[in-house]
């Protein structure tokens, strides 16, 4: 292996209710076994740039939480609900015979009795959720099939971000380049006797508060990207390159259409397949009663969610349409702004106002078409099964 994933180690693991045991974080290797991809693929992904395609793979290959839950599936792999039931009552049996209560005198006797009470609970706790159990091999490989997915749309989001809070930087910046020229003209002017001591204090806060802005955008920055790159197997402190994030395709939103693509956001809901598997498992006539009215109300939670999804992209596409058309008048300002500069027709304080509002703009488009891109994103996930269920 190269460099990005000498430097990748597992930090966290994913506990679920169907889990009997929680793994450790261990240092990691790929998930899938070479033969998966193919060399190419492999040096794709190894490499140490971090590109927003292939962010999914990375989830896959590298994060700590899904390689936990890869080893935590086996133990549940094929089994019924029955089999996994069983495991809960051979667990509560375990804790059982390990029970031992304390004589009055025994040394220590408080301490040794709460543990002996807390181990009976559990041991209580394990047997409710043998009888309550409808939990299958499929359900549990659907759960974290549905954390992973989370987890790649997460990471995506958090690239997103580190691109926008990176345009807030360049407004912040440019911010601060008009504050110091501002505080200098201020100065001068005191010195003609044309401003007085309390402007010239205001002028340098709000050369302070423009670097105080620049710090936290900065510390914002680190944090997001340290955050994506160890969701995506890096160590913290390692230094991948983040690559530029793909044009946006405005073309996606012609092929979308939330009433004939709920068929598909219902066929590969997460929660709703797992909830219709709760179904056929339950054999309680009450439970199966619950069962069938939560399916309705994912049912119907899927439509909305999939129609507000949509909504979100048609108002993300207006606000970047605005964003472009108020740009490229903010362009045609600046190119003013810089020919009467050249011609010494304004001063440096005035060019640098234009400057900053022409910088503005661009930042603000650039938001606007990295939000248009998450909102498509989101649409997506939601026909790849990944639409939350609140």
């Amino acid at each position: 292996m190269r460099g990005k994933r000498d430097g990748r180690s597992g930090l966290c693991c994913l506990a679920m209710a169907a889990a009997l045991a929680a793994g450790a974080p261990v240092n990691v290797l790929a998930a899938s076994p070479e033969f998966a991809r193919t060399a190419e693929e492999w040096a794709t992904i190894r490499d140490n740039t971090l590109e927003y395609g292939e962010i999914p793979d990375l989830i896959h290959e590298y994060n700590s939480t899904v390689q936990n839950n890869l080893v935590s599936y086996e133990d549940y792999k094929g089994k019924d609900a029955n089999e996994i039931a069983n495991d809960y009552r051979d667990a509560a049996e375990e804790l059982y015979a390990s029970i031992e209560w304390p004589s009055s005198d025994d040394a220590g006797y408080a301490m040794l009795y709460s543990a002996a009470e807390s181990a009976q609970a559990q041991a209580k706790q394990m047997e409710k959720m043998a009888d309550d159990n409808i939990s299958d091999g499929m359900i549990i490989k659907w759960q974290y099939d549905q954390a992973e997915a989370a987890l790649a749309s997460t990471a995506q989001n958090l690239m997103n971000q580190y691109y926008q809070l990176q345009e807030n930087l360049k407004t912040a910046q440019s911010g601060k380049e008009l504050a110091e020229a501002s505080y200098n003209s201020t100065v001068t002017r005191q010195s003609l006797g044309m401003a007085t001591a309390n402007e010239v204090l205001t002028a340098q806060e709000a050369v302070k508060t423009a670097e105080a802005g620049i710090i936290t955008i900065e510390s914002s920055i680190q944090s997001v990207k340290k955050n994506l790159q160890v969701m995506t197997g890096w160590a913290y402190n390692a230094e991948p390159e983040i690559a530029q994030m793909p044009e946006v395709n405005v073309t996606r939103i012609d092929a979308m259409n939330p009433e004939t693509d709920l068929a598909k956001a219902l066929e590969t809901n997460y929660t709703l397949m797992i909830d219709k598997r709760k179904l056929e498992n339950s054999n309680d006539s009450a439970n199966r009663q619950i069962q069938q009215q939560t399916i309705g109300n994912d049912e119907q939670k899927i439509a909305a969610g999939l129609s507000d999804l949509y909504n979100d992209v048609l108002q993300a596409r207006d606000a970047y349409s605005q964003a472009k058309t108020a740009l490229e008048l903010e362009e045609s300002n600046m190119a003013v702004a810089q020919k009467k500069y050249e011609l010494g027709m304004i001063g440096r304080l005035e060019y640098l106002q234009a400057q900053n509002s022409y910088v503005g703009k661009q930042a603000d488009f650039r938001i606007k078409e990295l939000s248009l891109q998450g909102s498509m994103d989101a649409y997506d996930w939601a026909l790849k099964g990944n639409l939350a269920l609140s």
